[in-house]
């Protein structure tokens, strides 16, 4: 259908694979036992019984706070895990990372709650390129005393970064079937093929085949929205140095930048009021 390619990075339904972030949430949210069975594999843990997992959860710490909306999150007894997959380098996941888990901590401890309450966690990402450059399958964080690394800090704060360009380093031959299926290859485990055969029949869904639809509208929107805020605050700070370096009139100014002339004023008087604070303490 051609109103499916909506921008240049847009996929069209028939295309999409478990590596592309709609597909990826609605499998692992639809089948728990798909999901239960990723964290085992990837962490090299025993799982029980997992909370049903929920995609594209959105939490806030604050009102005025940045929002985050985990692709995967889920919990079981002791434990919670916020599953990421990462197509692209977005050189900001390291820091991406540190924020997530500060709002999964803010989400387990409740008011009047000791800090002993607050569970494990990880934030796991399964990228598809090696972000940190090193050649490693995966990396896996956690907190430890710099003096001496043997000394963990015991805070049960965990960051795992997959490689799938590196995979086949990975231990078990399982892993390695995994990210070479999560990379376009072959399912060639018992694993990989239940997911490449859930991929086979949500692409006969046409429920979600609508509900991809909506959701692509919806980043599309999000990030025209992103792109028109960025755009408008290097036009401030391009019209607030030119009035400070007294580089033409604002009406000149506004012409240039592309901003309405009584935002460029009022900038204007801020740059006074500036440079009034720098006249006092120089004097003073």
């Amino acid at each position: 259908m051609k109103n499916e390619r909506k921008t240049q990075h847009t996929k069209a339904w028939d295309e999409l694979t478990f590596a592309d972030n709609f597909l990826f949430c609605k499998i692992l949210e639809d089948d728990p036992e798909i999901c239960r069975q990723l964290l085992e594999l990837l962490l090299h843990i025993k799982i029980d019984r997992l909370e049903p997992p929920q995609s594209e959860r959105t939490m806030q710490e604050t009102l005025g706070a940045k929002a985050v909306r985990f692709d995967v999150y889920t919990k079981d007894e002791n434990r919670v895990f916020d599953i990421e997959i990462q197509t692209t380098d977005a050189k900001n996941l390291p820091m991406r990372a540190r924020y997530y888990q500060s709002i999964i901590d803010m989400d387990i401890l409740a008011r009047g709650e000791d800090y002993r309450q607050l569970k494990e966690s990880y934030v796991i990402f399964l990228c598809l390129q090696d972000i940190f450059r090193r050649g490693l399958p995966v990396y896996f964080f956690e907190n430890a005393c710099r003096e001496d690394v043997r000394i963990p800090l015991g805070d049960r704060a965990y960051k795992v970064f997959f490689n799938a360009a590196n995979c086949d380093k990975l231990e078990s031959e399982e892993e390695r079937s995994f990210f070479r299926f999560l990379k376009g290859g072959g399912a060639d485990t018992a694993f990989s093929r239940r997911i490449a055969e859930r991929v086979a029949f949500a692409k006969q869904d046409m429920t979600w085949r609508r509900q991809y639809m909506t959701w692509q509208q919806t980043i599309d929107e999000e990030k025209a929205i992103a792109f028109e805020e960025g755009a408008q605050q290097n036009a401030r700070e391009n019209a607030w140095n030119l009035l400070r370096m007294n580089l033409g009139t604002p009406e000149q100014i506004a012409q240039a930048t592309k901003i309405p002339l009584e935002d460029v004023l009022a900038l204007k008087e801020e740059v006074s009021r500036e440079r009034g604070g720098e006249a006092q303490r120089i004097g003073g």
